[in-house]
């Protein structure tokens, strides 16, 4: 893909990462010279109309919001030689999983990031989109003191867009097993409060350098969502004390049901400001 243009506009540069679905890459447009974030379809899962679907379907999700905390999509093509693609947002700074490769995270810093996420997804729901794969793997964390967010979501690949035709049916268990909500890992209908979970098990983990839930078999991994209890945070060994507000937010996030947990993103949001 280095060194050819897309649609005419889109000169690829350089290959910034690899997923299941595709490669993104560094691209400039070739009239203005703006850095753009270009996603790129796997060849061998193009022809795949599901697969199809599901790339389309995070492009239509990912273009109904408007956030500084969700990376922009600006244009969805298919070339004249079969590369489907998505032109987005660059972001210029890491993924949330790196920074935590290090352990646990400052307490002040969580609140901010967690703050700014909370604040996406908000806008997320605002505009028919469950996002339902929250991790760290799925926030980028710019450099730059000057970006409009502390905090970038990306990654709408398996998306719920309330209003529109399911690809998925019930029962059938989807997501990352580490980060899932109980009524995803029984494959049962999810809102919004699916990704209050999701947020709540990366807080944990930014402040505790672990996650709440641990098994090498996915199954009992799942089986650990749906009825055990995380160990409160005050009770690990983590290198700062943490304040008993932001610790409850957490916990709260973390209930099994989803009735218990916080409502809305706005409410946690509202909540991590009350926080010392």
């Amino acid at each position: 893909m280095i060194g050819k243009i897309l649609m005419g506009r889109f000169r690829i540069n350089s290959k910034i990462a690899r997923g299941g679905m595709g490669a993104v890459y560094l691209a400039r447009k070739v009239d203005s010279g703006d850095i753009f974030a270009v996603k790129v379809l796997h060849r061998d899962i193009v022809l795949d109309p599901r697969m199809r679907e599901r790339f389309f379907n995070e492009a239509y999700a990912a273009k109904r919001i408007d956030h500084p905390a969700v990376v922009r999509t600006y244009e969805v093509g298919e070339t004249v030689s079969g590369e489907i693609f998505i032109a987005m947002e660059y972001v210029d700074g890491p993924p949330l999983r790196r920074l935590l490769r290090k352990g646990s995270i400052d307490s002040n810093r969580v609140v901010l990031l967690s703050a700014a996420i909370a604040q996406g997804l908000a806008a997320a729901h605002v505009s028919g989109v469950i996002h339902r794969d929250l991790k760290p793997e799925n926030v980028l964390v710019p450099r730059s003191l000057k970006a409009d967010s502390v905090a970038k979501i990306v990654d709408f690949g398996i998306a719920r867009i309330i209003d529109a035709p399911r690809i998925t049916t019930t029962r059938h268990v989807i997501g990352t097993p580490q980060y899932i909500s109980p009524e995803q890992a029984m494959g049962e209908p999810v809102d919004r409060r699916t990704d209050v979970y999701s947020l709540g098990v990366m807080m944990y983990e930014m402040l505790t350098g672990a996650l709440p839930f641990h098994d090498k078999d996915p199954e009992k991994l799942l089986r650990k969502h749906i009825k055990s209890r995380p160990i409160p945070i005050h009770k690990l060994s983590i290198p700062f004390g943490i304040d008993p507000v932001l610790e409850n937010v957490v916990m709260d996030c973390l209930k099994k049901s989803p009735e218990a947990r916080p409502s809305t993103m706005e409410d946690i949001v509202s909540r991590l400001g009350a926080v010392g």
